[in-house]
């Protein structure tokens, strides 16, 4: 690691100043979501899906045409210092290489940036140290079915509720990238954090909630224009990690007898496909795919299509013993269609984490295992010339199973019987960061300026009801968080101010009756740009 440390500062010292990287997932600034907001009021490219992030800089600026193509160009990156503290127990998600811990954890992030011609490389690692004290986890004193239906999540998914007993560290590479750009497209390695969907709270398939993952990707730099319209599209091939921790012994002991089934410590391989599509006759519309494999290293295959399985047919009666290759399979269809005269957008994802059958099982039973999201946003301007408007979002995420599940079970979204470390990188969920079974409703009002966001955003948060319901039969167990999230963001010249509170109201908290927590999270990122 001092060899990283001392080619990171020898880079530095030589470097000129130049903008040209992609945007991280969850920038502290709020580009990302600036930049959607800019369309939404006419002054950005409308064929940008905003489906599939990070963004290339240049797709927002003309940054990149400012760069000498006959030279090494080079740039010191923001370096960012995130502080947080939670007084009671782990909150919130969406943040990347922190973990789910009670009391004060610390982000810190710097690199740099070069190119020479296409070929781009961004040096961007990420350090996390955590305190990571004990807080009140599920209790053994519940009744023998209710251990036995929590051991069966505790099997089926690499979620410890507490990483270890002792303080949390990880230095890893962050939002780092060696690329090559030809023209439109993009090829290269990768650890950036990545976002498939129009979601702006969730995202069933790839969000920033874990940290991110080592892959191959190739992909759309920006829209490419056809007679038919225009298409986005990434394709990816990565490597999935185990955190290394697991719930205490004597979590999976009931009555004397062990429930643990260890699972596989080897890593998986992740096989993945996100392309949406915007009809040149439908101003604002975008139709879009995501489509996941992960199966363990030791059980992949050879052949073309057990390294790309993303490009299989869906049914099952299309596929040769598919139930016997042990792998596992989440997909997802999209909508975002958004209007430039009303300022207004509406968003949709729908996914599954089974294949069906064949297309008439699918027509019958188009809820199983389905998981769903969607939302809007609304903007109104303050001032004449755009630069100060309120916005409103609401988005509603379900993971929890359907009806259907009744008679057909499909087993909770992220969880699985096979590839037992469930849909997870380094301890968290790749895709919503509320996890399996759970649902939430997110109101968002925000203002916005040139050089500062303010907003307050209420959100109800059930935990698990897919293990709620299997479990207990006592309404007064539900599991229940309502958010009240204040946040700031400023900028004073090169300094980056962000700054967020949020109160957690916890009824019913680890599905016991009449426990009660509060929980005070308070986050601050300073952000100097160089």
């Amino acid at each position: 690691m001092n060899m990283k440390f001392w080619i990171i500062i020898v880079f530095i010292i030589i470097s000129i100043k130049i903008k040209a990287q992609n945007i991280a997932v969850g920038s502290i600034d709020f580009m990302e979501e600036r930049s959607r907001n800019e369309q939404l009021l006419g002054r950005l490219d409308s064929l940008v899906s905003f489906t599939l992030r990070p963004l290339p800089q240049s797709l927002i600026n003309n940054y990149q045409n400012n760069l000498r193509k006959d030279k090494v160009n080079l740039q010191i990156l923001p370096i960012s210092l995130t502080q947080q503290y939670n007084t009671s127990a782990p909150s919130g998600w969406n943040d990347g290489s922190m973990v789910p811990a009670k009391g004060y954890q610390t982000l810190l992030t710097a690199g740099l940036y070069a190119n020479y011609g296409p070929l781009k490389i961004q040096i961007k690692p990420e350090y996390v140290y955590a305190a990571n004290p004990d807080f009140e986890t599920f209790p053994l004193t519940e009744t023998n079915n209710v251990r036995i239906g929590r051991i069966s999540y505790l099997n089926t998914t690499d979620l410890p509720e507490r990483l270890g007993d002792q303080k949390y560290h990880q230095l890893n590479w962050g939002q780092s990238s060696i690329r090559l750009d030809i023209k439109k497209i993009s090829m290269g390695i990768s650890t950036e954090n990545l976002w498939w969907g129009p979601g702006n709270r969730n995202s069933l398939i790839m969000s920033n909630n874990a940290p991110g993952f080592l892959h191959f990707t190739i992909n759309t730099r920006e829209p490419i224009k056809t007679f038919l319209g225009s298409f986005e599209a990434q394709l990816i091939s990565g490597k999935l990690k185990n955190s290394g921790f697991d719930s205490p012994d004597a979590d999976y002991i009931v009555d004397g007898k062990d429930y643990k089934l260890p699972k596989e410590q080897q890593w998986r391989y992740l096989s993945g496909l996100s392309i949406n599509y915007h009809p040149k006759w439908v101003p604002g519309l975008f139709l879009g795919l995501n489509r996941v494999f992960q199966i363990y290293n030791n059980s992949l295959g050879s052949g073309f299509s057990d390294y790309f399985p993303v490009i299989t047919p869906f049914q099952k009666d299309k596929l040769k013993e598919e139930d016997a290759k042990d792998r596992d399979q989440v997909a997802s269809l999209f909508i975002r269609w958004f209007f430039k005269e009303s300022k207004t957008e509406f968003y949709f994802e729908n996914g599954w984490n089974d294949h069906s059958q064949d297309i008439l099982d699918l027509f019958e039973s188009p809820s199983h295992s389905r998981a769903f999201l969607f939302g809007f946003s609304k903007i109104f301007i303050l001032n004449s010339n755009k630069d100060n408007y309120l916005k409103f979002n609401f988005e509603n995420t379900q993971l929890q199973q359907s009806a259907d599940r009744i008679v057909r079970p499909a087993g909770a979204w992220y969880q699985h019987g096979i590839v037992r470390n469930g849909y997870t990188n380094m301890s968290q969920v790749i895709g919503a960061g509320i996890g399996p079974g759970s649902n939430s409703q997110t109101l968002d009002f925000s203002v916005w300026s040139k050089q500062k966001v303010w907003g307050i955003q209420l959100e109800r948060f059930a935990h698990n009801l897919d293990f709620y319901y299997d479990v207990y039969d006592d309404y007064g167990n539900k599991w229940v968080d309502f958010n009240i999230n204040s946040y700031i963001y400023r900028r004073y010249r090169n300094l980056g101010v962000n700054a967020k509170f949020n109160t957690s109201l916890m009824d019913n908290y680890q599905w016991q009756k009449n426990n009660f927590k509060l929980n005070m999270q308070l986050k601050v990122t300073l952000q100097y740009h160089f």
